[in-house]
């Protein structure tokens, strides 16, 4: 079985994350992708999410309804403590013993690879798909498997999202209506 892991803050998630994971499942004939929200992520110590684990956690299972491909996982937030992929790796290697895993992420998060923790083993693990966000080519990192995944760049940020909720535009086109209705009902993202 291919498994790819889209993991992140997703504060909140938005149709990039999707077009991302979907991209990834087409091209790379992926039998599911499981995004996995962050409990607190550890190159983001002074993350402050807008939403609560929780709440992100609900944004995810909403965007991914009636996606029989895509799934949500709770993980991360189960165990609590920052979000290491290794740890994540682990869990998944146990529950899918015959797996093979896939790291899907943005070309401005796997810049820092070579930081994460546990990377030598991350690396020997999964095979690392890439998605361009911005100008540049895809560096590749020694001892990491890396494939681009062909997409167009996407316009969007969770953190232009933020901003714009704040300042009452509409975001209506970048959200699932799910996600968008639980953020007004929780009045998430708005002026404190």
């Amino acid at each position: 079985m291919k498994i790819g892991i889209l993991g992140g803050t997703f504060d909140p998630i938005h149709r990039g994350h999707l077009q991302l994971a979907q991209n990834a499942l087409a091209q790379f004939s992926l039998d599911k992708v499981i995004f996995v929200p962050a409990y607190q992520p550890p190159h983001k110590q002074e993350f402050l999410s807008r939403a609560s684990a929780a709440d992100r956690y609900e944004m995810v299972r909403l965007a991914l309804q009636g996606e029989p491909f895509l799934e949500a996982s709770d993980c991360e937030l189960v165990r609590k403590g920052i979000s290491y992929t290794c740890d994540t790796l682990d869990e998944f290697q146990k529950k899918y013993p015959n797996g093979t895993f896939f790291l899907i992420l943005g070309k401005d998060a796997f810049e820092g690879i070579d930081t994460w923790h546990r990377v030598a083993e991350l690396k020997k693990k999964v095979q690392f798909l890439v998605a361009k966000r911005g100008a540049g080519e895809i560096c590749a990192f020694e001892g990491a498997r890396v494939e681009r995944i062909q997409m167009p760049l996407c316009p969007i940020s969770a953190s232009g999202i933020r901003e714009a909720i704040q300042q009452g535009r509409n975001v209506d086109e970048h959200m699932p209506p799910k996600v968008l209705q639980f953020i007004h009902a929780r009045a998430l993202y708005r002026k404190n």
